[in-house]
Parts: structure tokens; sequence; C-alpha cells
């Protein structure tokens, strides 16, 4: 970029900068990390508080090949994280990576655990260049593992080992993330040394991130022109970068914190900008935000926006693996394809157990210890096999009558009556086709499926 027109700031406001992105970080840390609380609190499901998965934007990534092959979301993720991510994607691409610099909270810690490097007088490690740029690689190839791994296998194969999960369930205790606690703390502890350890050398979605961010309209870089040398920003950068020697517009790593453009002392020099206008980094950083909360809330308005994971059709023991701990008794039974007496019976609970509270929150009752009650039930009563179970509220609008029936094993002459429809009505339209013009909603067929399914005995 040549003879940009340059913002005048002075060096109190470009602190300013830096106090609001801090103020910014550390507000999303403390949010999410009280959502995290309060989900070992009060559960999860539609009624609880959103888990880990529901409000990670790397989630999203990893459930695209499950959404485009099967129809659902890997198990675990929930249609929110996949918003996230798209958020994410579009704010990067836009004004750069704003998600790192200004509202990842496993970033935050890290930046915080550097203040305290500091205060502490321990001295910063500068690693080779050959070995800063070996290492920097390392994200990518964690990246391409996790990928390969979730869409091979078809669940979150890495979600032990990730450190914001574990984060998120510190207040649960060591025990069910105690590799992710493990990758925490050890990341932690080499930040000490080198700022935002993980966010350089090991962050999946940093790598994804840094693709994006080299094709982002907004980029930070050094003008030559006003430039006295004077090293200053090199040295503030928190992702290791050397703005006074390298171009740095080109460089995805770059996280667009604006803490190169706070510590020069020349106004011009360090700049954010698109096609030589520039932007001051506080203009930069809110437009990014905004355009990440604008994504969000528009598919919440939508309804796009879900932070409980849909589980899957499943037949046999295999639907006994979407029966989650935010589940009550009922929706167990009906996951599952069992009357709720069996359910009890497989559980060795008593009769009057409550059906309607999430089974995390009945007495004496561990979700993942009634999982395995259920199979051993299924495979001893059933052979392992139940009538095939799929939940009418995926159902979708491109399919028939005719289908319908067939898939959910309902007669179709019950269901044209509960429906209410002529006897004569064509059972090979799509059912959204059919139903538009007598100005009727998809739902009632969902519904009246739901019904009719809720009669048959078991």
């Amino acid at each position: 970029m040549s003879g940009p027109e340059t913002i005048k700031m002075d060096n109190k406001d470009k602190k300013k900068v830096q106090y609001l992105r801090f103020a910014v970080l550390t507000f999303f840390l403390l949010f999410l990390t009280w959502m995290g609380y309060r989900h070992q609190l009060i559960g999860g499901g539609p009624a609880g508080s959103p888990t880990v998965d529901a409000l990670c934007p790397f989630g999203g990534l990893e459930s695209i090949y499950s959404r485009i092959t099967d129809g659902y979301w890997l198990r675990r993720v929930a249609s929110s994280s996949f918003v996230l991510f798209i958020a994410v994607i579009i704010a990067t691409f836009l004004t750069g990576r704003v998600f790192c610099g200004w509202i990842c909270p496993l970033g935050a810690v890290n930046e915080f655990v550097s203040l305290v490097s500091k205060k502490l007088g321990i001295k910063e490690v500068r690693l080779s260049p050959s070995v800063d740029r070996y290492l920097r690689g390392l994200k990518y190839a964690v990246l391409l593992l996790i990928i390969y791994t979730t869409w091979k296998f078809g669940t979150l194969t890495f979600r032990e080992y990730d450190p914001w999960a574990a984060w998120m369930h510190l207040s649960a205790g060591w025990s069910e993330f105690g590799y992710g606690t493990a990758v925490l703390f050890a990341t932690l502890f080499a930040g000490l040394f080198i700022e935002r350890f993980w966010c350089r050398y090991l962050c999946p979605l940093g790598a994804v991130l840094a693709i994006v961010s080299r094709l982002s309209l907004v980029k930070v870089y050094r003008n030559e022109g006003p430039c006295i040398k004077c090293g200053k920003c090199s040295p503030a950068c928190p992702v290791g970068l050397t703005p006074d020697k390298d171009i740095i517009q080109s460089n995805g790593e770059c996280i667009a914190c604006g803490r190169c453009y706070s510590a020069c002392p020349v106004d011009g020099a360090m700049n954010s900008g698109y096609k030589g206008k520039n932007f001051n980094f506080l203009k930069t950083g809110m437009a990014g935000l905004l355009i990440f909360a604008a994504v969000a809330a528009g598919a919440r308005t939508a309804g796009y926006w879900q932070t409980y994971a849909s589980a899957p059709p499943a037949t046999g023991i295999k639907a006994v693996d979407n029966v989650f701990g935010w589940m009550n008794l009922e929706q167990v039974a009906k996951t599952v394809g069992l009357d709720i007496p069996s359910v009890l019976r497989a559980s060795g609970l008593p009769e009057d157990t409550p059906v309607d509270i999430s089974i995390k929150k009945i007495p004496g009752v561990d979700d993942e210890e009634l999982k395995d009650s259920l199979r051993q039930y299924i495979e001893k009563s059933h052979g392992g096999e139940i009538d095939k179970l799929l939940n009418p509220q995926e159902m979708r609008g491109s399919v028939t009558l005719n289908d319908i029936a067939s898939e959910y094993m309902v007669d179709i002459k019950d269901l044209v009556s509960e429906l209410k429809l002529d006897g004569n009505v064509d059972l090979n339209v799509p059912v959204k086709d059919l139903f538009k013009p007598l100005g009727r909603e998809v739902q009632e067929v969902r519904d009246a499926v739901q019904k009719l399914m809720d009669k048959k005995p078991r």
C-alpha cells in the first residue's frame, strides 16, 4: 500500500484500544466460563445451559461432513456451533482475525498468563526463525488430524484433549477432561515463556483462520514512509511477528489485536486498512465484533440457532448413544424405542420415579450407568434390535406421505385420517407442496406421525 491517508492519534488514544480489547476479552472469558459452570449445575438440553460444544465455533467445522452426507449433526454438536463458525469466518474475511485478538476466551487466558509472566520478570524465549516456522506448522497438522479422525469415526475424537473444554469443565473436577486439563496447563506453562503458545503453535481453529485471513479485506501493515525504525512494534506482538522487518499484511498469523499499533510512537507507521483507506484499530475491532454478533443474532432470529445436539435416528442398541443427561425419562423412552415401564425396569428404578425431570437430576441416577443398563436390557430382551426408530420432528417437507408411512411404519390410512385429508389425496406429492395450497404447515404431519407412533404397542 502506498500513500494511504493517515489517521492521527496520540499515544493515550492508542492505549485505549488495548484497554477496550482487554475488556472485551475479559467479558467473553468470564461469560463463557460462567456458562460452563452453569451447565454443570443445571445440565443441558432445551431447558438447560449450553454445553461447551454448543459455544465453540470449531465444532461447526467438525460437523460439516456429517451434515452433508447424513443430514444430521455429529453427536454432541449443536447447530449453534455451526452458526458461530460461519460468523467467525465472515468476520475474519472482512476484518482479519478479530476473533482471535478480541473474542477468543482461550486466547484471553493465554494473554493473562503472559501478563503474569511479565509481572514475575520471566524472560521471554525467542525461538530461531526456522524452529518457529516448523512449530507454527503443527497447528495445521493438528487441524488435518482432527478433521480426518472426526469425519472417519463420526464423533468428536479429540474432545477429551481440548484445553478449552477442560477449562469449561474445571468446576466439575479433573476426571472428565484429564487429558484436556493436562494440555491446558502444559500450554499455559509454556505461555509463561512464549506468549500465546497455544495460539501460535497448536490451535486448530487458529489454523483455519490463518488461511482465511490471508484473503481478508482489512489488513494490518507497516507504512515505510512515516516509520522511524524504532523497533517497538515487534516486541509488542503477542504471536511473535516482526512487523518492523517483514511484510505482515500477507501473513495469516496476525490476530488483529493492534498491539503493534499501540506501541508505535508515530502516526501512520502501523495501520489497519483496505485499498489505501486506513481505519484505526478501535473501529476495526468493533466492526469485527459487530459482524460476529450480527451473524449469530440473524441465525437465532431465523431459527437456525440451537444450543443442544440433535440426535440422529438409530435402531436398537445404537439408539442408546443418543441418550443425554439433559433428557427426562419420557424422552429417553422415545429415543431408544421402549415404553417408560421398560426403561424403569432396565434401569432398576421404582415405578414412582419422576419421568418429567432430567435424568441427571434424579437422585442416585448416573446417565452413563443408565445407558449401560439400557444396552444390556435391549440386548437381552430384543436381541439388540427394536423397530426402526426415527424422530418425526426431524422430518423434512420434501418427502411424500407414502414415504413417511413407510419410514415411520404407520398405516397410510391412519395417517390420512389423522391429518383429516381427503381420501383421494395424492400420496406421492411432497407434503410441503401438498399443504401449502391448503394453508397448512408441515409441522402438522410431524405431530400426526408422533401421535400414531405413540399409540403403537411396544
